[in-house]
């Protein structure tokens, strides 16, 4: 099910993903202290080590233990404060929750669940740990890709070079210039089912994050409704699986045939055609010369 959150925009509660300091208190941000200071409860991974850091910056609340051996338990009392409109934060004795820490399995349940809320992380360090928490996926890895290459093809084959992932999520930034195509593409190499999640503009007013299927997401992405504006960072979920070149790969030429029906020239067709999924466009131009003549 597609599922488009805007964190600040939205009036849904929020679940807080608050990393605390390795070592050095004083890594501690200020925005985590207020946050941990103004929501209703916190899921913390040992009540003990936690409340250390709450005194330490005279931070007075509710410590409610969240780790791995009772996770799946605390899912119901999460979703309760959620229904009832509520704030919260989870956070771990040291460093990022759902990154090794506990945290990941009761988000994706929650994700899963009809419960309408956002999950933002705060103190997590780089863009793509927050779009791997704000995903809600759940693995036992990651394959972080950075920025991806430009060209088509050689895209094509990094996405399809990717291997022994059985458990891994798979994340790369994406500029607004191309995460159509990128998204296009990534629907037309791997099978519908498999799910992402698009994050725009991480951190800031017009944070926004998209989960579904490949399919889903790929439609909601070439609509009007989809806003084509600011810095992207795609997260692919495990088990990613290649589609079938004989079930549901892409039909170019059936495109291109409805465009022109519409009343868009052969020429402006493939153009259209080409960049939105990443094809060569000379040679998208001669296989519809081709499959003309033969027609």
């Amino acid at each position: 099910m597609l599922q488009i959150k805007k964190t600040f925009k939205d009036k849904s509660p929020i679940i807080y993903v608050v990393g605390t300091p390795i070592g050095n208190l004083s890594d501690f941000s200020p925005r985590a202290v207020e946050t941990l200071k103004t929501v209703t409860k916190i899921y913390c991974e040992d009540t003990r080590t936690s409340k250390k850091l709450l005194d330490h910056f005279q931070i007075k609340n509710h410590l409610v233990s969240l780790h791995k051996f009772n996770e799946l338990e605390k899912v119901s009392e999460l979703s309760f404060d959620l229904k009832q409109g509520k704030d919260v934060a989870i956070i771990t004795d040291a460093g990022v929750p759902c990154v090794s820490d506990p945290g990941a399995k009761v988000l994706n349940c929650l994700m899963n669940s009809e419960i309408n809320f956002a999950i933002c992380p705060i103190n997590c360090g780089p863009a793509f740990i927050h779009a791997q928490i704000m995903s809600g996926f759940e693995a036992k890895g990651l394959e972080f890709l950075g920025f991806l290459d430009k060209k088509p093809q050689q895209l094509k084959n990094q996405f399809l070079n990717l291997t022994n992932l059985t458990d891994k999520l798979v994340i790369f930034y994406e500029s607004v210039h191309r995460i159509q195509t990128t998204i296009n593409i990534l629907s037309a190499l791997f099978a519908k089912n498999c799910q992402v999640a698009v994050v725009r503009e991480i951190t800031k007013l017009n944070e926004e994050i998209i989960v579904g299927d490949l399919k889903e997401v790929s439609a909601y992405i070439n609509s009007p409704e989809f806003v084509q504006k600011g810095e992207f960072c795609v997260v692919l979920d495990k088990n990613l699986q290649p589609q079938s070149n004989a079930a549901t790969s892409v039909d170019y030429l059936k495109l291109l045939d409805e465009l022109i029906l519409q009343g868009v020239s052969r020429k402006e067709a493939v153009k259209e055609i080409a960049k939105k999924y990443g094809l060569n466009k000379n040679e998208l131009y001669q296989k519809s010369l081709n499959f003309l003549a033969k027609t």
